[in-house]
C-alpha cells in the first residue's frame, strides 16, 4: 500500500535528517555568485548534493523492483523520484475517490476484531481520503461529494446470480473527470431518457 510506504519512508527520511531535500528542493542553498562560491557556500552546496544523493538512495532501495521502472529517470532527485511516485499511486479520479469513500462507509465490524482494531481501519481509510483530496478542498466540495457518492451507492447493487442493470453506467460514472453533481444529475436524467427511449 502507497500510503503505509509513504508514511513509513516520510519517518525514515526524517530520522536521517533527509527529508528536506526530497520534501523542499527550494530551500536548496542559493549562492550569490554561481560562478565564484565562498569556501562555505561551496562547502553547503556540497552538503546538500550529498543529502541529496543519501536519499535518491534510500528512497530507491525501498521502492519495489517492479516500481523503480517510475523513477529510474529521475533517480538522482529525491524530490522528483517522490512526486512520481505520488503521482503513479495516487491517482486523483473520481473511480479512486469513489472507492475511498466507499471504503469509509463500507466499513464493518469483522468478527473477533477489537474496537481498536476498527477506529484504527476508519483512521486509515480517512486518511486515504485525505491523500485524494485537491489542495482546494472544501466543506462545499465534500458536500458535493456525499451527494454524488449517495446517487451512485443508490443504484442497485450485482448479485452474485445477477449483474445489476446498472453495472455498466457506474462504471462510465466513475471515469468521468470530475464527480461533480450537477454533472452526474445531467448523466442521471440522461440514462434514464435513454432506458425511456429503448423500453428498458
Amino acid at each position: 500500500n502507497y500510503g503505509s510506504w509513504a508514511d513509513d519512508m516520510e519517518a525514515y527520511l526524517k530520522t536521517l535528517d533527509l527529508w528536506d531535500v526530497t520534501d523542499d528542493p527550494t530551500a536548496a542553498p542559493l549562492p550569490e555568485d554561481a560562478t565564484n562560491l565562498t569556501t562555505e557556500e561551496r562547502k553547503e552546496v556540497r552538503d546538500w548534493e550529498k543529502c541529496k544523493g543519501q536519499a535518491s538512495g534510500q528512497i530507491w532501495l525501498a521502492v519495489e523492483d517492479g516500481q523503480k521502472v517510475h523513477v529510474k529517470d529521475v533517480k538522482n532527485d529525491p524530490a522528483k523520484m517522490w512526486l512520481k511516485l505520488k503521482e503513479v499511486h495516487v491517482q486523483r479520479k473520481p473511480g479512486t475517490h469513489f472507492n475511498a469513500y466507499d471504503m469509509l462507509l463500507g466499513l464493518r465490524k469483522l468478527e473477533g476484531e477489537s474496537l481498536a482494531s476498527l477506529m484504527a481501519r476508519a483512521d486509515k481509510a480517512m486518511q486515504d481520503i485525505r491523500a485524494l483530496r485537491p489542495k482546494d478542498f472544501t466543506i462545499e466540495s465534500l458536500d458535493n461529494d456525499l451527494a454524488s457518492m449517495a446517487l451512485i451507492r443508490a443504484l442497485p447493487p450485482s448479485s452474485l446470480i445477477l449483474p445489476s442493470e446498472y453495472n455498466n453506467f457506474v462504471s462510465s460514472l466513475l471515469l468521468l473527470d470530475s464527480l461533480d453533481l450537477s454533472k452526474l444529475q445531467s448523466t442521471f436524467q440522461n440514462e434514464e431518457s435513454q432506458r425511456f427511449a429503448r423500453g428498458v
